[in-house]
């Protein structure tokens, strides 16, 4: 289309009503929010995810206030240290007071060692733009002698724009436990440490980075986490600034949080790296019962091994995901349950909201979720687009192995999977789990075998309410293959007041172009089913046994054929029980037979209420009965 405006938003009215709006492409795939700026009151307050974090984080609020004090201006007198050489020695006093080395010169060894003896909080002041190398080789020593800078006190570093290069021998900096370092403007690179985490900082104690760039550091054997930042129960804050090109062989690229809190702000988490030990969390990992922040942060060009390319959620987690950018992100796992190429979350609790996460990658194996995979947790994505991601086997946008997962108000545009099978294009649930999917655009998605949009699994519950699932596309060869807008494999699902447009099933007997349910139970209420296609039969709907019901539904205008082309509307296989009930079933067209419906030799169609004209078939026009059960308002239909 010309003009960059074939692309649609998402927006809200003064009542919170969503509806589509053209949208720039340059702005393409991001949500514009009317009313202020602001979302609905009940989505900010009220989700189901805050009232959980605000449930399980209240122990939590009086240890996250003192450790966010720490770093609050304060009356309190401090001690600054202005370093005037650059070279990596010791003070020769540690706790006179004074920053000098045996040659009378104050290095950023020495500040530290200074800092260290003192309990007032110490300022050290750096050379603006000088290049400090940790040259005093020697790591596991404790006092900030040799190898890295230890810091047991409150230490604020004012980078003016300096390097610290840790010469891949040690980290940088350590952080005991209750202690604090805020660093500023300031370059870490090439930390480096061998079983054990944090690759440039280890920080048990309270961290704040601002204006910071960590690069090329790595954490590096069995267990080592953390290429970049290892906060061990701490509290980290890293803002506005950029952690790149850094490794971890366990977890955590860039940062591994094992419990505590961390915060992302403003900030960059780019081409970092883990595995293979097992290698998940590309760009940040949890471990444990953990609290973690992203906001305002692009995340981009990470890989993991295993799972969560990006990010990654543990099962005591809690993770917020806000006004992010994740995109290019790489999970590497081959089973069905790795993957996550965006964003993983393992059984914990994970929001996602005002994000764009595009073109992110599950490609081996059976990977699944390509954009973002909930394992068996709670997963909120609202007010998102979730665009252009590939998962192998399942899930090119969304992968679910059971749990709960909501998405609300968000887009899922041009996502695809296969060939292994190849199942849900935008969205894939496998297990027992929960799906809502409420006022969302589900748009142009791509299956290699089944559900271009949705998939529902055989033990799955599936909500659809107030959505547009249009132009998705489902390849599978089968006759029980196809839903190009939704797919049920045996579960329970229910589609309101939606819309499900030029979907279609093209295998070579592909079925049901807008909704194929295979086993299950269905209810379709309040819908219109438009100008979908398929090979086989159900251009608009097929149902393969199972018990479909449809209330106020339109079926308007889907196409079959030729193979054989049964059911320009609707077409049941097998013993299966379908309900229309007053409904509109207009200006459909089969190759062959039941241009209107189509009911097996051994299915039952009970039609109620429902107006049925021209509809196009060269056998049937209306409707067809191949020996079955068959009544319109009662009347049998031979």
């Amino acid at each position: 289309m010309s003009g960059g405006q074939g692309r649609r938003a998402l927006v809200f009215s003064g009542e919170g009503a969503i509806q589509p709006s053209p949208c720039p492409r340059r702005n393409r795939g991001l949500l514009r929010v009317a009313n202020g700026g602001r979302a609905p009151r009940r989505l900010v307050h009220s989700s189901p995810f805050m009232r959980l974090i605000h449930f399980r984080s209240a122990s939590k609020a009086a240890a996250l206030a003192a450790a966010s004090a720490l770093f609050m201006p304060s009356a309190i007198a401090q001690v600054t240290f202005d370093v005037d050489s650059t070279a990596d020695t010791p003070d020769a006093a540690p706790g006179d007071g004074v920053c000098a080395d045996a040659s009378g010169a104050c290095s950023l060894r020495a500040a530290i060692q200074e800092a260290n003896a003192s309990t007032t909080p110490t300022v050290i002041q750096l050379q603006a733009g000088a290049l400090y190398g940790l040259d005093r080789f020697g790591a596991g020593e404790d006092l900030a002698d040799t190898g890295d800078l230890d810091v047991f006190s409150h230490v604020t570093i004012l980078g003016r724009g300096a390097t610290i290069d840790a010469r891949g021998a040690d980290r940088a900096f350590d952080v005991r436990y209750r202690y604090v370092l805020d660093v500023r403007d300031l370059a870490l690179v090439n930390g480096s440490v061998v079983g054990e985490s944090g690759g440039a900082i280890r920080n048990a104690g309270a961290l704040l980075l601002d204006r910071c760039d960590v690069s090329a550091s790595t954490a590096a054997g069995a267990g080592a986490s953390g290429g970049a930042v290892f906060n061990d129960a701490g509290f980290v804050s890293v803002m506005r600034s950029r952690l790149s090109g850094c490794s971890a062989t366990r977890a955590g690229g860039a940062i591994e949080a094992n419990g505590g809190v961390t915060k992302v702000i403003s900030s960059e988490l780019t081409g970092n790296s883990t595995g293979p030990m097992p290698g998940n969390g590309g760009g940040l990992h949890i471990t444990g019962v953990g609290t973690v922040e992203v906001r305002s942060t692009l995340v981009e060009d990470n890989s993991a091994d295993r799972e969560g390319g990006g990010l990654w959620n543990s099962a005591g987690g809690m993770m917020s995901v806000v006004l992010c950018e994740v995109r290019g992100n790489d999970a590497l796992g081959t089973a069905a349950d790795n993957g996550g190429g965006g964003l993983f979350n393992d059984g914990g609790l994970l929001e996602v909201r005002l994000c764009d996460v595009r073109d992110n990658h599950a490609p081996m194996g059976s990977g699944s979720g390509g954009g973002l995979f909930n394992n068996g947790g709670d997963l909120f994505l609202s007010l998102s687009n979730v665009e252009g991601n590939t998962a192998n086997r399942a899930g090119g946008g969304v992968g679910a192995l059971g749990g709960n997962t909501e998405l609300f108000a968000s887009q899922l545009v041009e996502n695809t999977t296969g060939p292994m099978p190849g199942n849900g294009g935008g969205l894939h649930l496998t297990g027992a789990g929960t799906v809502s999917v409420l006022q969302c655009f589900v748009e142009r998605n791509t299956a290699t075998a089944e559900g271009g949009g949705l998939w529902n699994s055989a033990v799955g519950t599936l909500d659809i309410a107030g959505c547009s699932i249009t132009g998705n596309r489902a390849s599978g060869a089968a006759a029980d293959q196809g839903g190009g807008g939704v797919f049920s494999d045996g579960g329970a699902t229910t589609i309101a007041r939606s819309l499900i447009a030029e979907n279609e099933a093209d295998g070579a007997a592909g079925s049901g172009g807008g909704v194929l349910n295979n086993l299950g139970q269905m209810t379709i209420s309040d819908t219109r089913i438009i100008a979908n296609s398929c090979s086989r039969a159900g251009g608009g709907v097929e149902a393969v046994v199972g018990t479909t019901r449809l209330v106020r539904v339109s079926l308007v205008d889907n196409v079959t054929g030729p193979t054989p082309g049964n059911g320009g509307g609707l077409h049941l296989t097998g013993a299966g029980l379908v309900e229309i009930d007053r409904s509109t079933v207009l200006g459909n067209l089969a190759a062959n037979e039941g241009g209107g419906l189509w009911n097996s030799a051994t299915g039952t169609m009970v039609v109620t209420l429902t107006a049925i004209a021209g509809n196009m078939a060269p056998v049937g026009p209306e409707v067809f009965n191949q020996g079955g059960t068959f009544t319109i308002d009662g009347v049998p239909v031979p």
